[in-house]
């Protein structure tokens, strides 16, 4: 039997997985860089990152304020990780920070893989987790294999900004500070459960309605067919048939607030990701946040379909707005 069980527990360290907070999820990535990331040592991205005049680009920003060598590794078509890429730009040696994105919220299907090739090279694993803090409080394995894992707050709350890091644990804290104390206090507010039932909800309606739609319209596809055990932050669509920039603005305008991700890919981005580059002109993505009601959903994918067949006939939308209006990354 253990001895000296004591009536409450005492030890700080016992699961503990130490959590910053500041005024922005790239904020936090530029801490976390400037104490994890060795001398010498370069920060592996997926390539499918994006940037806007005012808002610059999330995750790419403190990298490039960093100074510090990036290399790039490809995803496949639903943007989930191309292992053969990744396993070439780790063998390569010099990668000390990788960071693996979870488009959507989504957890990518080879989690387990990238892990092994992350300690194989003994790299440090970051999960950018900028859409799926809701995956991340649920049960699958989102927020649950990396070294540490960096939060855009203001993306799932309505809040104007608020970024948060946690680590594994507390041996791989160093210097890192928070910067915004108090939002910790803000995120625990709001029923987390709630929100992630109506998330999914919305996901399920909202997918198979386009899911009966495409059945008879192959102008578009859906990028994530099946949620499995995670919360999305937004229901993503890849436009084939038809301009993806003439369906934003039709559903905007018509007062459906659509995003188009990575509209816009860095410019620093390297030749080829030929297939990445096809992405970022054709993806739209659907709102299924809490605000939403369940009951507009069909109305939302009528509309959809309005638009597509506005963009087909090139009957553009009105002019007086940017195709597409800062959208921010991180």
């Amino acid at each position: 039997m253990q001895r000296d069980i004591t009536k409450k527990a005492l030890v700080r360290s016992t699961y503990e997985r130490p959590a910053f907070f500041y005024s922005s999820a790239r904020e936090g990535m530029l801490d976390l860089l400037r104490n994890v990331l060795k001398p010498g040592r370069a920060v592996a991205l997926p390539a499918f990152i994006g940037w806007s005049p005012n808002e610059g680009s999330g995750v790419f920003d403190p990298v490039e304020e960093s100074g510090v060598a990036r290399r790039f590794y490809d995803l496949r078509s639903d943007l989930t990780v191309d292992l053969g890429s990744l396993a070439e730009t780790l063998a390569a040696g010099d990668v000390g920070v990788l960071v693996v994105i979870h488009y959507f919220g989504r957890t990518d299907p080879a989690w387990q893989e990238v892990r092994r090739l992350a300690t194989e090279h003994d790299v440090f694993l970051v999960e950018d987790l900028a859409h799926g803090w809701f995956s991340a409080l649920g049960q699958g394995a989102s927020g649950t294999y990396g070294e540490a894992q960096l939060y855009s707050l203001h993306k799932m709350l309505p809040f104007a900004e608020g970024g948060m890091v946690t680590y594994r644990s507390p041996e791989l804290v160093s210097g890192q500070a928070s910067t915004e104390h108090a939002l910790a206090g803000r995120m625990l507010s709001y029923d987390t459960e709630a929100i992630s039932a109506h998330r999914r909800l919305l996901f399920e309606r909202t997918g198979a309605a386009l899911a009966a739609l495409a059945r008879h319209d192959d102008r578009f596809e859906l990028m994530w067919p099946e949620m499995g055990d995670d919360v999305p932050q937004t229901l993503p669509v890849r436009i084939t048939g038809a301009d993806r920039d003439h369906v934003y603005r039709h559903m905007n305008e018509r007062g459906v607030g659509m995003v188009s991700l990575y509209h816009t890919l860095i410019p620093q981005l390297p030749p080829g990701f030929d297939e990445v580059r096809s992405i970022s002109r054709q993806i739209i993505n659907f709102p299924v946040h809490q605000d939403v009601d369940p009951e507009a959903v069909d109305d939302v994918v009528a509309l959809f379909h309005e638009a597509l067949d506005a963009a087909s006939t090139g009957r553009s939308p009105s002019p007086a707005d940017p195709a597409h209006p800062a959208e921010r990354h991180a």
